[in-house]
């Protein structure tokens, strides 16, 4: 309780709004409780603790950002990775079924998206990610039956993430700074492998999940993670997995699927083995976060292909990205 305490301090003199405060400290004191009657502390925390506390949270209408930011400051304050780690991990694509719910509606109807979404509601803040595929299997697979596989596919393609376009805006300066695209690509890979090395040496996180050498030599030697190789007029990209250090000394392919895997509406359906049950063409939605990257960097429409995912069996998720001709135009 002597870090809750102090915790507040911190709060009160970053001149943080009483009532943010109150709500911070409620819910601290109410984690510390849930632990202590399960004689754990907060650094025992795993994530079935996390996510049985969140469901209480969910059930009082509690699940507030202010309640989960407060458990990831937490984590910050008092060097806990592991608060880190799950309260960030409810943030990670949460916008994705509220963003489905709005396109659905701008770009068909609101009686289409009710159509859609039936009986279901966009699913609550902090809720457990063993149900998060239920609503995939659910939601695609009901549009992929009103509009047909190519239509899901072009629909999805632009991407369910936000386009965190403040976070992307430097790489579209320096892009602009660049002499070329390749000169670009080269820049954004050592920029990529130093600040792997930061969170290495610093044993920080990466997003949300640790990093260590076998992680970074793993990037090191595939230039195709994260930044890509340029072929022509295409760049061909795979993504880091969500889980470097578990991916890499896993052998179970399932399970190495699923540490691979980035979408928290897909991932446990890898781990309990009804992955089949989700229509891959939900995959393309990691395509759109791509497009969404890349046309603000080149502040012009981008087509992203997905070709392969390891929610179909491939061994990495690749995108396309074909850049417009006046990009790669006298490069080779």
């Amino acid at each position: 309780m002597d870090d809750i305490e102090r915790y507040k301090e911190k709060l009160i003199e970053e001149d943080t709004p009483p009532d943010e405060v109150e709500e911070a400290i409620s819910t601290l004191i109410e984690l510390n409780d849930f632990l202590t009657e399960k004689k754990k502390s907060m650094l025992e925390i795993n994530k079935q603790d996390f996510y049985d506390f969140s469901n209480m949270l969910i059930e009082e209408k509690k699940n507030t950002e202010v309640a989960y930011k407060t458990i990831i400051g937490f984590g910050h304050f008092t060097n806990n990775q592991n608060l880190i780690l799950l309260g960030r991990e409810v943030f990670d694509g949460r916008e994705v079924m509220e963003n489905l719910s709005k396109r659905l509606t701008e770009e068909y109807s609101k009686e289409f998206r009710d159509n859609i979404f039936q009986d279901l509601d966009v699913p609550p803040l902090g809720i457990d990610p063993k149900i998060k595929p239920d609503y995939t299997k659910k939601l695609i697979g009901q549009l992929v039956k009103k509009i047909g596989e190519k239509e899901s596919e072009k629909f999805l393609a632009k991407g369910l993430r936000d386009s965190y376009y403040e976070f992307r805006k430097p790489d579209r300066e320096l892009f602009l700074k660049s002499k070329n695209i390749d000169e670009f690509l080269k820049e954004k890979r050592k920029r990529q492998i130093k600040a792997l090395e930061k969170y290495r040496d610093e044993g920080t996180l990466y997003f949300t999940q640790p990093i260590n050498n076998e992680a970074v030599e793993y990037v090191k030697n595939d230039p195709r993670i994260e930044v890509g190789v340029r072929d022509g007029n295409i760049i061909r990209a795979i993504k880091i997995p969500h889980e470097t250090i578990k991916f890499l000394n896993e052998k179970d392919e399932k399970m190495k699927a699923y540490y691979y895997c980035h979408c928290p509406y897909a991932k446990e359906a890898i781990k309990d083995g009804t992955s089949d049950e989700i229509p891959t063409v939900f995959c393309n939605c990691s395509g759109g976060y791509y497009k969404s990257y890349w046309e603000i960097v080149l502040d012009q429409p981008v087509e992203v292909k997905t070709v392969e995912t390891v929610l179909k069996g491939d061994p990495y998720c690749l995108f396309e990205i074909h850049l417009p001709e006046d990009v790669v135009k006298n490069l080779d």
